[in-house]
């Protein structure tokens, strides 16, 4: 996930402000705002996950760059929490119903939200015209070392 991050973010961080902030679709707001969403979910389920309530940051004021850091050095901690952490699972309550969240479905569900708003943000850069390189892992898997 990281490597595909990457290489997507080293094509938005080259976008004007007009483009990133750009409206793309109906409903489907900008690049900028599917960044913010990331950040705000990565924050929310990491904190969540240790049960911690801290003062949400103010993404919406974060430049482009301090968004992308931040959500580079969250992933961090969440993959951090493969090898060694205190919680194994969460209980996740909505609408008055309990469901028990196991670590290895949290970070399929990161893995799996993270690809769909990539695949949004994706779509945006070749609205914009922009040449994206393909993200899947097989190919990744041919290129790496």
């Amino acid at each position: 996930m990281t490597w595909a991050n990457a290489s997507i973010w080293r094509i938005v961080e080259t976008l004007s402000n007009e483009e990133y902030e750009q409206t793309l679709a109906e409903g489907a707001g900008s690049i900028h705002r599917r960044y913010v969403h990331l950040a705000e979910d990565t924050w929310e389920w990491f904190h969540d996950w240790h049960g911690e309530e801290p003062q949400e940051p103010d993404f919406q004021s974060m430049t482009r760059d301090d968004l992308n850091q931040f959500m580079v050095d969250y992933l961090k901690k969440w993959q951090s929490l493969i090898a060694k952490r205190t919680v194994d699972e969460f209980n996740d309550e909505r609408e008055g119903r309990t469901v028990v969240i196991k670590f290895d479905e949290m970070f399929f569900h990161m893995v799996n939200h993270f690809t769909y708003h990539r695949g949004q943000i994706v779509m945006g850069l070749k609205m914009l015209g922009k040449e994206v390189p393909m993200t899947d892992y097989v190919p990744y898997r041919f290129t790496s070392k």
